[in-house]
């Protein structure tokens, strides 16, 4: 598929920084026509620039949609969203908090529980939290994406894996059967850190993310262990979304 290709592609360049058409060709087993046209696309909306027989990463690829614009999105779903997840963290629990407005309503509805320690890179969530005396607030650091409002870089990686916790909510561009891709590439490794640190992942996305895949993956769905939404979302896209493993929850 044209999209997974697309992320696959991003992946690469994410390691290596620069691509020849020829190893594209032979890594994703289609012709060099293909990956032309892939890469075109790719540096039609800003991730790439392409080069004399390859490609390489701009230094300026997406780095998400404004949270500006975002908050005032969907909102009424996900305050639900933030409440139904709110239910699954118990007494004492230590939660990440990923950056994100969805996750910004979880921090809204903890906002007056006791005794949790809640880890986040989302300067958001820290504003949300300050003055909640009941709990302790550890920011990641970092270097700051003044789009999303959101700490990410080796330094944040680093202090994060560090950490354990008992539960990480994690928010994505996009969750499909083949995976949890976020458009946002940049912030594609701290995500991965958030899984790896987590004995419970949970993924906190509306229903206009289900069925629709983002730019680079992040995540197997296996990786997930349970997916919150809302009640708009396509219940058979979310049994399907269940058969891979996650247990799937609408509210």
């Amino acid at each position: 598929m044209k999209a997974q290709r697309e992320i696959d592609i991003m992946n690469w360049l994410l390691k290596r920084g620069t691509a020849e058409i020829s190893e594209l060709s032979a890594f994703l087993g289609v012709s060099k026509n293909t990956v032309r046209r892939d890469l075109k696309s790719l540096e039609g909306r800003g991730a790439v620039r392409i080069t004399h027989g390859g490609a390489v990463l701009k230094r300026d690829t997406p780095m998400g949609q404004p949270l500006s614009d975002r908050e005032i999105q969907l909102i009424e779903e996900k305050r639900r969203i933030g409440q139904r997840a709110n239910g699954l963290i118990p007494n004492g629990a230590a939660v990440f908090l990923d950056a994100g407005t969805t996750t910004e309503q979880i921090a809204v509805a903890l906002h007056d529980r006791i005794g949790l320690t809640i880890i986040t890179n989302g300067l958001n969530i820290i504003l949300r939290l300050v003055d909640a005396s009941g709990l302790v607030i550890v920011s990641t650091g970092g270097s700051i994406n003044t789009i999303t409002r959101c700490f990410v870089g080796f330094h944040a990686e680093h202090f994060l894996s560090q950490f354990h916790v008992d539960v990480a909510f994690v928010s994505a561009g996009g969750v499909t059967e083949r995976g949890v891709t976020n458009t946002n590439t940049i912030e594609v490794q701290m995500k991965k850190t958030m899984l790896e640190i987590a004995d419970k992942s949970v993924l906190v996305v509306t229903h206009d993310k289900i069925g629709r895949t983002s730019l680079a993956q992040f995540a197997e769905l296996g990786e997930i262990d349970t997916i919150i939404t809302d009640d708009k979302a396509d219940p058979e896209y979310l049994d399907r979304l269940r058969a891979r493993g996650p247990d799937v929850i609408s509210c």
